[in-house]
């Protein structure tokens, strides 16, 4: 099937998921046209499997075009077959903007049945058009190893720096958890693309200016996925506690490697993270203005993080921990499975079953 594809081709999450469904796409035997979104740098990794997708740029007029974007810009299609967009969001609520893009293609992609629940419940008149096509892991990279030793617990986050990521509660809770003669660690790798140098070395002085700020290392971007994944081969216990999600690679990725999970038990990650792979904190205190002053205006709202919330997620690193130092922690085998449910294939091959259900 010849197959339209507007995306970006670079580092964010979006040229990250573009390039992966890309790939698995060529591996069904379709034959892809890429329209670009801003200018291609793609991944080292990936670009052996889609370089010849990036240089077709003959697309068809008759095809079906999937663009993989955000929600507020999915008006423009190339050719006139059947459109399709494919937008990755956080919050449950819309502004008239993004509703009437989203209103604009003839279906939608969305990552997680907690997104199609909210693209129905602003949007009654796309029920019949909306599928849920979750996002996926390269188990080739992130693979199954053994835990590192049990001399320190190494706990890890991995997301770029963002209230709504919960990176402003974060060494709040790693304070609280922990003294300083407890042998923990937490890892942080959190560059983001949008963020100035002094806003970055703000927020690294947020953690470092506190009572366990030596027991913090931050990790500069990785050059490759391999790298992320020696990282995240090294550490215990992953910690996100986000106030909304998208998707969360990282968090899958996590699972795939066999590490642990302490996370909101909220948004698009619900759709692979569960009581049985992770350790699930529970949103008990209502929504907040979702505002940072940065990406999000107070608009609309997320999940608030209060005290409850920190105390749950305190009791699950002291529990990692103790299993930890006590040698009773082993490798997250519910997480493997999952991973392995959620490939990039798995991706591609609904994505192909959706296409062949509407054209």
């Amino acid at each position: 099937m010849i197959i339209n594809v507007n995306a970006p081709i670079n580092q964010t999450s979006y040229g990250y998921v573009s390039c992966n469904i890309i790939k698995e796409l060529n591996s069904l035997g379709h034959d892809l046209r890429h329209i670009p979104i801003g200018q291609n740098t793609p991944d080292e990794e990936l670009f052996p499997y889609i370089s010849e997708t990036l240089n077709r740029w003959d697309y068809s007029y008759n095809a079906p075009s999937i663009k993989i974007w955000h929600q507020h810009d999915l008006n423009l299609f190339p050719g006139h077959g059947k459109r399709i967009g494919m937008p990755i969001f956080e919050l449950e609520e819309f502004n008239d903007i993004e509703l009437h893009s989203l209103k604009n293609p003839d279906e939608l992609f969305v990552c997680s049945s907690w997104a199609k629940d909210v693209i129905l419940d602003n949007l009654p008149i796309m029920a019949g058009v909306v599928h849920v096509v979750p996002l996926g892991v390269d188990t080739s990279i992130f693979k199954p190893c053994n835990l590192p030793s049990p001399k320190k617990t190494v706990f890890g986050n991995f997301g770029k720096f963002e209230i709504r990521k919960g990176h402003d509660i974060l060494p709040e809770v790693f304070n609280k958890a922990f003294e300083k003669d407890d042998d923990v660690i937490l890892v942080m790798m959190p560059h983001n693309f949008f963020l100035n140098q002094q806003e970055t070395d703000e927020w690294v002085r947020r953690y470092r200016n506190t009572k366990l700020g030596d027991k913090m290392v931050f990790v500069n971007r990785q050059k490759s996925h391999s790298m992320v994944y020696n990282i995240m081969s090294q550490i215990h216990c992953g910690i996100f506690p986000s106030r909304a999600e998208g998707w969360n690679l990282e968090a899958l990725e996590l699972l795939a490697c066999g590490r642990h999970l302490i996370i909101t038990n909220v948004t698009a990650h619900t759709e692979f993270c569960n009581q049985d792979n992770s350790m699930l904190v529970n949103m008990n205190s209502g929504k907040e203005q979702a505002i940072d002053n940065k990406f999000f205006d107070g608009r609309f709202n997320w999940h608030k993080i209060d005290n409850d919330e920190i105390d749950q997620m305190v009791e699950y690193m002291r529990l990692v921990h103790k299993k930890v130092q006590n040698n009773e922690l082993s490798v997250n085998e519910n997480g493997i499975s999952t991973g392995q449910k959620y490939s990039w294939l798995n991706t591609a091959k609904t994505v192909e079953k959706h296409l062949n259900e509407s054209i």
